[in-house]
């Protein structure tokens, strides 16, 4: 259900092409998963990845415009763990999570000189799975990488998303991003729930009609 709604409200933005502006962004993630059950001896910590996809600005009325973007973007988290003196396993986890995303907010622009407005709204995100990795690293320095199985998580994420910024001269803008998932992404039922949580600052750029 919730697939068709956002594959509905896309169609219907981009049928018109009435003030709307084509762009592309790209910029970097800060990454950290939600658990449904803290443990003391499990430390969760941030992961620094990428973003990078396109843009559509359409105009809606006023300073109100929808801004869809679609996007390939890695989530994920690095956890630590806590051992016994004279442990000589695997040391801590990166795991990565590859999307393609869809987002939906709606905008408002508020100017603030001639060529400066600056820019906030929100909106819902929907994410598709395409592959998640995992990087064991050990106490000695060795590494080693592998593919999560199948079902290990689910392939749909579906959330909020919120955005803040300023754009200059209409086209060049500076943004930064949070989305909040709301779907439970453990693909293991016995297993307690994991929610993405995904901070992004990124640059963009308007094409004009013209250009």
């Amino acid at each position: 259900m919730t697939k068709n709604i956002a594959y509905t409200l896309l169609f219907l933005v981009l049928s018109s092409g009435a003030y709307a502006q084509l762009g592309i962004t790209a910029g970097a993630n800060i990454g950290k998963y939600h658990y449904g059950e803290s443990r003391f001896d499990v430390h969760r910590k941030v992961l620094l990845s990428f973003n990078a996809g396109l843009q559509y600005k359409k105009k809606l009325n006023g300073h109100l415009f929808l801004l869809p973007e679609l996007s390939f973007t890695q989530k994920g988290t690095r956890v630590y763990y806590d051992y016994p003196i004279g442990y000589t396993g695997p040391m801590k986890n990166t795991n990565r999570l590859n999307y393609i995303q869809l987002t939906l907010p709606v905008m408002a622009a508020i100017p603030v000189s001639d060529d400066l407005d600056y820019e906030i709204g929100g909106g819902l995100y929907m994410a598709y799975l395409v592959k998640a990795i995992q990087q064991t690293f050990a106490f000695d320095g060795n590494s080693a990488k592998h593919d999560f199985t199948s079902g290990a998580f689910k392939k749909l994420d579906v959330g909020l998303h919120l955005t803040t910024g300023f754009r200059m001269g209409k086209k060049l803008g500076l943004h930064v991003h949070y989305d909040f998932g709301l779907t439970n992404i453990e693909g293991l039922s016995n297993s307690p729930s994991v929610k993405n949580r995904n901070c992004s600052i990124n640059m963009s750029w308007l094409f004009a009609k013209h250009d």
